[in-house]
């Protein structure tokens, strides 16, 4: 599961980093801590189209949406998609071979459970380097305005590594693509079925440790600087090392 990132590096670093347009202004950046129940507008990188990010709110509705009310009731169940069964699912199965898509962060919350209680932890690369998630995006047409609207579905599985330690109740991560899995995942002349096997998340380099409860408060105010600073939970033991 994946319901809460972070993005925060500037447009000069991802912009050389991924030889990609990044034009900020039309995402909800700085993201320190935005949960996907917000639908925030996020930068993604079309399968085929690596030249620029592209804004897209997080909650995919599909294109067969007959109205508002049904993409409203729609898109909060599509936040993630279950990488076992995105080539069957009715939301997901028309996307795989040609609206695949990367999803940029530089971090994501997930909780961990021990003696009862929940605890956040903030999780990514060294430094906080940006890094991708596999995703599936979709464009639906708003019948009331008859504006398109694109949106997308960030993709798990099995967790591994602290991801299992941390989110150690569903087990599940986002589909983290290294440079090797990225490349095929937005290629459009590699299928579904071509690359499926090869879609093995990055996560031996991820560095998490816990931040405050008030990333479990709803409402605004979490987006901001110090939601990501380590805090201390006397009695939490430390997280095993991954080799």
């Amino acid at each position: 599961m994946c319901f809460n990132a972070a993005l925060v590096q500037s447009a000069e670093i991802i912009e050389e980093l991924y030889g990609a347009e990044y034009p900020a202004e039309l995402f909800d950046v700085p993201a320190y801590f935005l949960s996907a129940f917000e639908h925030p507008r996020w930068p993604i990188q079309k399968q085929g189209n690596a030249k620029i990010f592209s804004p897209a709110l997080w909650g995919l509705i599909p294109s067969w949406a007959k109205s508002a009310d049904t993409a409203g009731s729609i898109r909060n169940k599509t936040i993630n998609a279950r990488f076992e069964s995105i080539d069957s699912k009715p939301s997901f199965r028309g996307l795989v071979n040609r609206r695949r898509c990367g999803v940029l962060v530089d971090g994501f919350v997930e909780w961990r459970l021990f003696d009862g209680k929940k605890y956040p932890y903030h999780i990514a690369l060294p430094e906080k380097r940006p890094f991708m998630l596999a995703g599936l995006w979709d464009s639906w047409k708003d019948p009331g305005t008859d504006t398109a609207v694109e949106t997308f579905s960030v993709v798990t599985v099995d967790a591994k590594g602290l991801t299992a330690q941390i989110h150690n109740t569903k087990l599940r991560m986002p589909l983290i693509l290294g440079k090797a899995s990225g490349n095929l995942w937005l290629d459009s002349n590699v299928s579904f079925v071509e690359c499926a096997d090869l879609m093995l998340p990055l996560y031996r380099t991820l560095e998490a440790w816990p931040v405050g409860k008030e990333v479990s408060m709803p409402g605004g105010g979490r987006n901001r600087p110090d939601i990501q600073l380590p805090c201390d939970y006397p009695g939490l033991p430390s997280l095993e090392a991954v080799e």
